[in-house]
């Protein structure tokens, strides 16, 4: 993970997010309300989420304020319609693409496990030491 939070990565970070997500929903599924502790990748990516939204000057009432309302509200919005804007290549994701699929039951998009396997990040360091680290 980045040491500096201003040379915080979009694409790491929604890989974390991916990541937790893809732990958090199986746990939610196998009838957890309120899967806690969240896992580490979730908690991380969460972090770097509202890290990145206070760089960026997203009011404070517009971010995430816990990461059940970013499970139900965020993570299913289309990562376009996201209140930052993320930093991302092009290439990584489509219009519409989201990390949740609301019409099916919250389960994790092809997107989402994806980037949950690390598969969209560009780049070793990325690959081998941040989100080895977390899994």
């Amino acid at each position: 993970m980045s040491a500096d939070p201003i040379k915080l990565n979009d694409l790491e970070m929604l890989s974390l997010l991916a990541l937790g997500l893809a732990t958090y929903m199986k746990r939610v599924k196998a009838g957890e309300k309120d899967p806690f502790p969240y896992p580490d990748a979730l908690i991380c990516g969460f972090n770097q989420l509202l890290i990145i939204c206070a760089l960026r000057d997203v009011p404070r009432a517009q971010r995430p304020k816990s990461i059940p309302e970013f499970v139900t509200t965020w993570a299913i919005l289309p990562l376009s319609e996201w209140v930052v804007k993320l930093d991302i290549p092009a290439d990584v994701f489509a219009v519409g693409d989201r990390l949740l699929d609301p019409e099916c039951d919250g389960n994790p998009t092809a997107l989402c496990r994806k980037l949950s396997r690390g598969e969209a990040i560009t780049g070793e360091a990325l690959k081998g030491k941040a989100l080895a680290k977390i899994r």
